[in-house]
């Protein structure tokens, strides 16, 4: 069989990289309610920052073997970038007049450790992981290589920084309250520690199937869908139901972030299988799907019902047409597949 010419490389490769970098803004901020179907002004910049950042990650982590403690350091980072050093919500108490660092404030840190932990936790799961799953049950062939070359990740990242620079002006401008050069400083440090933790270990070996306990996809999905709305339920619950301090909700968060970190890492291998991941990201789709209803009522009161609505169908088409794709995936024919490809750093 003859080697595929560049373009024809090129042509196969860039769907899932294009796929991923427009699922990851409209998951975030138009699935979740901060933004309606009427207001897609923003979107080609929210490509830049959530596309494109998880396009990097994505590839970063897939080159670094693709570990779990890899992923997190990235986007983990990520979160830290966004929501620390370009638009500043955890450290803005009148961030976009939603009042974000009331519940939990510490004045000594002139932050909500609630705040902090909640939108690392929604950056992790559904900014990055829930899109990047969705795409990879799309693309199931080519779940397990990386997309890009170098000059395709150059490109990723020069758009990356284009975008954030562009919401961190728009932010700046418009913001009453600016994060202290301290705060900005701490963040910059943890950002570059949690970079140079991911790019300094060592590449992680893969993990087979027969090596790691395996549970049925569809009690993965139980699993996934009863933690993600407990997580994003949990302001809600812990503010106006149990009313409880910010803190202890905070604690409690964590806690449960942990205790999916050792499931995950103790329950299921490395590398997913591709029914696992699609369940995941159904799972994660659905539980943004009920909670962005009550977002987009909550940020724009009533009548964009249909409007909302027409998001959710959308995603929900896309995920079904992925999990089509899965369940007539044929493992030995993606082998062949990839066997047949080249494959090199200069790839785009």
């Amino acid at each position: 069989m003859s080697r595929p010419s560049d373009s024809t490389s090129l042509l196969k490769r860039l769907p899932p990289v294009l796929t991923l970098g427009l699922l990851a803004p409209l998951v975030a901020e138009y699935l979740l309610g901060d933004f309606r179907i009427t207001n897609l002004a923003p979107l080609p910049f929210l490509i830049c920052t959530y596309g494109c950042g998880a396009v990097l990650i994505r590839e970063m982590a897939m080159r670094k073997g693709w570990s779990l403690k890899i992923y997190l350091a990235l986007t983990i980072a990520y979160a830290l970038f966004e929501e620390g050093i370009v638009n500043q919500s955890i450290f803005n108490p009148e961030y976009m007049h939603l009042h974000l660092l009331a519940y939990g404030f510490w004045p000594l840190l002139g932050t909500s450790p609630f705040w902090i932990i909640s939108v690392t936790t929604t950056h992790v799961v559904w900014s990055i992981g829930v899109p990047m799953g969705m795409t990879e049950s799309l693309f199931p062939a080519r779940s397990s290589q990386p997309w890009l070359g170098w000059p395709g990740l150059t490109v990723a990242a020069v758009l990356f920084v284009l975008g954030d620079g562009a919401v961190g002006r728009y932010s700046y401008q418009h913001a009453s309250h600016h994060a202290s050069s301290a705060q900005i400083a701490i963040c910059s440090v943890l950002i570059l520690a949690l970079l140079a933790f991911a790019f300094l270990s060592r590449r992680s070996r893969p993990v087979s199937g027969s090596q790691s306990t395996r549970v049925a996809p569809f009690l993965l999905g139980l699993f996934c869908f009863f933690t993600g709305s407990l997580l994003v339920a949990a302001y809600g619950v812990g503010a106006f139901i149990l009313h409880l301090p910010g803190t202890v909700t905070a604690v409690a968060v964590l806690a449960l972030d942990l205790l999916v970190l050792i499931v995950f890492r103790n329950v299921w291998s490395r590398h997913w299988t591709a029914l696992e991941l699609c369940s995941a990201s159904t799972a994660g789709l659905l539980v943004y799907t009920w909670h962005g209803y009550l977002v987009d009522h909550a940020l724009h009161g009533t009548g964009g019902l249909p409007g909302h609505s027409m998001i959710v169908l959308g995603l929900c088409a896309v995920q079904a047409v992925a999990w089509i794709r899965v369940v007539h995936f044929d493992h030995n024919d993606a082998a062949g597949t990839v066997a047949n490809e080249t494959w090199n750093d200069s790839t785009p």
